[in-house]
Order: C-alpha cells, then sequence, then structure tokens
C-alpha cells in the first residue's frame, strides 16, 4: 500500500517548501515522494517525514494505513530516547503485536 504524502501534506494545510524545511531536504524531493518518483528513503528522511506530517514510520514505508501517530508507548518509555530510536521502538511492538495475531 503506498501512502498518500501529499494528501496527508493538504491535510495539515502545509506547503512543499514547509516540508522539505522541516525533513531536511527540497520541496522537488518532498514532490517527488509524493508522486513516487523517489520510492527508497533513507531511515532518517522516513522518520523527519513522520514527524512533519504526524504519521507514523510504517506510515510512510506503506506497512500500515493508520494515518494519526499514536504517542501512547512513548509515555510509557522511562529514559531519554531520539525520535529514531522510538520509532524503532515502535516498530519492534508492531511486529510483536502482529506476530502473535498470526497464531
Amino acid at each position: 500500500m503506498k501512502p498518500d504524502i501529499k494528501a496527508r501534506r493538504l491535510e495539515l494545510n502545509l506547503t512543499l517548501e514547509q516540508v522539505g524545511n522541516m525533513v531536511g531536504v527540497g520541496k522537488s524531493t518532498v514532490r517527488k515522494w509524493e508522486t513516487g518518483d523517489i520510492e527508497n528513503m533513507k531511515r532518517d528522511k522516513i522518520v523527519k517525514l513522520a514527524e512533519a506530517l504526524k504519521v507514523s514510520p510504517s506510515y510512510i514505508m506503506g506497512v500500515e494505513d493508520e494515518k494519526p501517530q499514536q504517542n501512547t508507548l512513548a509515555a510509557h518509555l522511562d529514559g531519554d530516547y531520539t525520535e529514531e530510536e522510538l520509532a524503532e521502538i515502535l516498530e519492534y511492538a508492531k511486529f510483536v503485536r502482529q506476530k502473535h495475531r498470526n497464531k
């Protein structure tokens, strides 16, 4: 499933330039992500784009269709984690949940 990055950006009333500035890329790169011209994104850009669009990294990768990012797991974790570490923790939690559903 391909995420609708453009629709989400427009839902948040963000311009290509604003998203590009949040992620650290040019607006043409954001446009290429939206059109699918660039499919392979670096992990740090996936995390930053997810933050900018307020979605999970899994949504950006097309793994899930859930748009709103749920931060309830982060609220229960002790320690100082980077956004990338939190994204990895969340991905692992989803993996475990899916593994148990498939039993």
